[in-house]
């Protein structure tokens, strides 16, 4: 979707937040892994008695589905997005290839932000799990794997200050 179509008239866009990039490698080396273990399998049953069952063509059949797999689960990650804007927080989560969730936050009504790194990998590359809450409500956001979630988390903070004008 279109973030402009998202805005309102006069709203700015700052930022978008999104999955950090080890996010979309650790997914193509565990389906590259997938692959090897298919592709194993099918030539070491090509070798036994069912060599007619294993051709080309079943290969590439399942070579495409998996490689189908990993254009769905790239595209699921790649749609995950936050826009900030100067009002307000938009949290798009794609839940699957057809269906997504838009939520709206005010920055004014940002109560608390807090993010998570765990792990070595996390810690060195810097990216982690973001979560905003609101006063008075149990409405939270929360996003996994972004890159650089403790300067979001930083600038996220600065905007709800500056836009309650406590500067």
């Amino acid at each position: 979707m279109e973030q402009s179509t998202l805005l309102q008239e006069g709203e700015v866009l700052l930022e978008k937040v999104r999955k950090h990039w080890v996010v979309y490698v650790e997914d193509f080396i565990l389906h590259l892994f997938a692959c090897a273990v298919f592709l194993a399998s099918a030539a070491f049953l090509s070798s036994r008695t069912l060599s007619s069952f294993v051709t080309g063509s079943n290969l590439a059949q399942g070579t495409m589905v998996l490689i189908m797999f990993v254009l769905i689960f790239w595209t699921k990650n790649y749609f995950d997005v936050w826009y900030v804007t100067d009002r307000h927080i938009i949290a798009v989560n794609q839940k699957d290839m057809f269906e997504r969730e838009e939520a709206f936050m005010d920055v004014s009504k940002i109560q608390d932000v807090s993010f998570e790194k765990n792990g070595f990998i996390a810690t060195f590359f810097g990216y982690g799990r973001l979560k905003i809450q609101t006063a008075g409500s149990d409405q939270e956001f929360i996003i996994e794997d972004i890159y650089d979630v403790e300067g979001a988390a930083h600038r996220i903070m600065d905007l709800r200050d500056k836009t309650r004008g406590e500067d």
